[in-house]
């Protein structure tokens, strides 16, 4: 019986002007998010790609200097895009493509492309995650805000129980049939997606099947759920009007009001250091030292004094190297345990930020959706970080090498002492190794779990609004 219930309700809505012309909208939208998506992630490869490649040539080029001014000379490095982030762009707007490497700093990435948009950035993007996102749910709400509720107007609906049909069966086989409908909308366009994906060339490490996968779980769990609670309100409404604003109430309240919300709660509740506030704390700690006691000079005069008593000698010029490229190891090291502490304690602030956001998926199903569709597609915070923290792995192994060769190659005393292109090619240009899919699938699996405790209470409560079904007919 079900089964006949779902052919009949997918028949009738094929049948439906308004599902057809829903569909075809959000058919249209998705597949022109899709194409602008894939433009521009193209583009955006190429202008990184080149400059890299004009980056790497200033490296080389930049003439013979002292090791140690080569340093300040700095690196520009950039950050890779996302095999996925032609699906879902998340963060990736709002942070930074670019980071500056040089001595004695950590900086923190530039170049943010929101900064150069119009103020219709503040609609978002259209991407293909958007609209699924967004749109669908709207497409799904046409089509169930009547499944019960038209029935119960016209007159059939007490006709059909009268028939010996079980309630339950009834909203199942409606349910069903509803979602054979939207499936065979959006499996094409799933099929099309997956064929561009296996042209892609991606380093296997990113596990680009295994987010794909997920990412279709993800999107497939919260259709289900809005489907199931869509039908769930037609049985309990008393006609498809009053349905019909309660799902576009739902609707807005999830789409539109509770990401807001959610993303103030997290910054009044976790708020983030202002920028100068930021630089002055790490400055202040840098030359104090981490404890206020230590001052960088004290911990210099120690080291110095550690380094003679080690060697024997009670002058550094006696010392069988360049003490002041020693030094500068030193002070890179001290350095870098204070970037590691401030940088860190930032991070890791963003990142509970983050979680307050997707656990409040308990209350609006969409930022549970969005935290995993990031996490997955490889353009959260999480993947930034994992960005900048190897960016600032390579900027202390290229200032440690230039910091070596001043200290095994300069007189003690000589100021004069330079390098040339050969120091320069032994430094490796930078090259970020994907974030495993083990790391994305854990850091999607509280949205994941969250999306399916929402299909549960919506199974719940289609079940519950099934049981009343008769009652309301009295």
């Amino acid at each position: 019986m079900i089964l006949r219930i779902a052919r009949k309700e997918f028949v009738d809505t094929w049948r439906d002007g308004r599902f057809r012309l829903g569909a075809l909208v959000t058919a249209l939208l998705l597949v022109t998010a899709g194409l602008l998506a894939w433009r521009q992630t193209e583009r955006m490869a190429q202008e990184r790609a080149a400059a890299t490649a004009l980056e790497r040539e200033n490296w080389l080029e930049q003439g013979e200097k002292n090791s140690h001014s080569a340093g300040h000379y700095g690196v520009n490095v950039f950050k890779p895009l996302a095999p996925l982030a032609l699906f879902d762009r998340g963060i990736e707007p709002f942070v930074g493509t670019t980071l500056f490497l040089e001595a004695h700093r950590q900086n923190q990435a530039a170049f943010v492309p929101a900064q150069d948009a119009t103020a219709m950035r503040r609609f978002g993007e259209l991407t293909a995650a958007a609209g699924l996102q967004w749109l669908a749910p709207l497409l799904i709400v046409l089509l169930a805000f009547g499944s019960i509720a038209g029935e119960r107007e016209r007159g059939t609906l007490r006709q059909t129980l009268s028939l010996g049909v079980a309630p339950l069966q009834l909203v199942l086989g409606k349910t069903l049939g509803l979602g054979l409908a939207l499936a065979l909308l959006l499996a094409p366009l799933g099929l099309v997606g997956a064929y561009a994906l296996a042209q892609a060339q991606v380093d296997p490490a990113f596990g680009l099947w295994a987010r794909a996968g997920a990412l279709a779980l993800a999107y497939g769990l919260y259709f289900a759920l809005v489907l199931v609670g869509g039908v769930a309100v037609s049985a309990l409404a008393p006609n498809a009007r009053s349905a019909l604003i309660v799902l576009l109430a739902m609707w807005a309240a999830g789409c539109v009001v509770a990401p807001r919300l959610a993303s103030d709660v997290a910054h009044s509740r976790l708020p983030l250091p202002a920028l100068a506030e930021f630089e002055k704390a790490m400055g202040e700690d840098l030359q104090n030292g981490l404890d206020g006691h230590d001052t960088r000079s004290k911990q210099m005069e120690e080291f110095t004094a550690r380094t003679l008593k080690e060697y024997g000698k009670s002058r550094v010029e006696e010392l069988p190297f360049n003490f002041y490229g020693l030094a500068m190891l030193e002070s890179e090291r001290i350095a870098g345990t204070v970037f590691d502490h401030h940088f860190g304690a930032l991070w890791d602030r963003i990142e509970a930020q983050d979680r307050l956001v997707t656990r409040s998926g308990v209350v609006a199903p969409l930022l549970a959706l969005r935290s995993a569709s990031m996490a997955l597609s490889g353009t959260d915070f999480k993947h930034h970080r994992h960005f900048a923290v190897a960016a600032e792995q390579h900027r202390r192994e290229f200032v440690r090498v230039l910091n070596e060769d001043l200290k095994n190659n300069a007189k003690a005393g000589d100021h004069s002492y330079v390098a040339g292109r050969a120091l320069w090619e032994q430094l490796p240009q930078f090259e970020l190794a994907p974030l495993p899919a083990s790391a994305a699938l854990s850091a999607a699996a509280e949205g994941l779990a969250l999306l399916g405790a929402w299909l549960a209470a919506a199974l719940a409560a289609l079940i519950w609004a099934a049981g009343r079904l008769r009652g309301t007919l009295a």
